[in-house]
């Protein structure tokens, strides 16, 4: 990968990260009045909404690769994803969630290996175990203190193989791409084939809806789920499927920050270690083996 590339994905996956890091407030003023399975069905449809308006506005068809096995997987991925963290958080605190979620790029480098028998360099190990410890570091005070610790702990951890699987399965889909377009299309599809596979869990859930919540909502369509992964998607076309995995766990810093301003958390100084543990590591993985580089464009 080239260094203009390498940085452009960087700033991209940033951006990305600062949509991501206002989902947990926003969740958490939801909660209240609606069930995280219905959050995630509702956000999902926001999204393909904004991404078929997007891809309408200029002028690309709108086509939904059924045929894909990628799309599949990668579809699949993210709908067992949504679902498991969702109902993780129910039985375990968002700490323990946030952290246990980040194990991705602990699956992915896994899967590099042992399926697809990619040769992993040691910068790519040592960017994980930085990641994945920064993330520790930042939550370690309240790490498991709240809910049915083993079972939500359990689907948190699949919340993040599922993830893995769906960091590889886009990235395989974008090392195919050449535009924007073609990529928010893929996008499109997995967003809404996903939504309408979780659309039976509407049935099951409870509402007390006010119009603050719809506003909220929609907030969390757009910004942390279509922009987000917009941004993020533009950022694994220029990286490593490492790098790709590793731009979501800065989330991790911006989430904090967000939840400073509008919830009056404390930002303590190992929030602030581990952040920079996180952000070098994303930046060791600039050192990935070309092999698990997606074609850039």
């Amino acid at each position: 990968m080239t260094a203009p590339s390498f940085y452009q994905g960087l700033f991209f996956g940033f951006i990305a990260a600062f949509f991501w890091g206002t989902h947990s407030v926003i969740v958490r003023f939801l909660t209240n009045d609606l069930g995280g399975l219905a959050i995630a069905c509702i956000r999902l449809y926001i999204a393909a909404i904004c991404l078929g308006l997007f891809l309408k506005i200029r002028g690309y068809p709108i086509r939904v690769d059924v045929r894909s096995p990628v799309f599949w997987w990668t579809t699949v991925a993210a709908t067992v994803n949504f679902v498991f963290f969702h109902v993780g958080l129910e039985y375990t605190d968002a700490h323990s969630a946030i952290l246990l979620e980040n194990t991705a790029p602990i699956f992915v480098i896994i899967g590099m290996f042992l399926i697809w028998r990619w040769k992993i360099r040691w910068a790519e190990i040592c960017a994980v175990a930085l990641v994945v410890f920064g993330a520790y570091y930042t939550v370690r005070e309240s790490f498991g203190t709240g809910g049915d610790i083993v079972i939500g702990d359990i689907m948190e951890i699949v919340a993040g193989l599922v993830w893995a699987v769906f960091i590889v399965g886009s990235s395989r889909a974008l090392s195919t791409s050449s535009s924007i377009n073609e990529r928010v299309n893929f996008l499109f599809g997995v967003f809404l084939v996903s939504a309408i596979l979780m659309t039976p869990f509407l049935f099951f859930s409870t509402y007390h809806v006010t119009l603050f919540d719809g506003v909220l909502l929609v907030l969390l369509g757009v910004f942390p789920t279509a922009f987000a992964f917009i941004f993020w998607y533009e950022a694994a076309a220029r990286v490593s499927t490492v790098t790709a995995a590793l731009l979501f766990s800065l989330s991790i810093i911006f989430t904090f920050i967000f939840a400073a301003i509008f919830l009056g958390e404390e930002i303590r100084p190992d929030m602030m270690i581990g952040g920079a543990l996180i952000i070098l590591g994303v930046g060791i993985s600039k050192f990935s083996s070309p092999q698990s580089a997606a074609k850039k464009t």
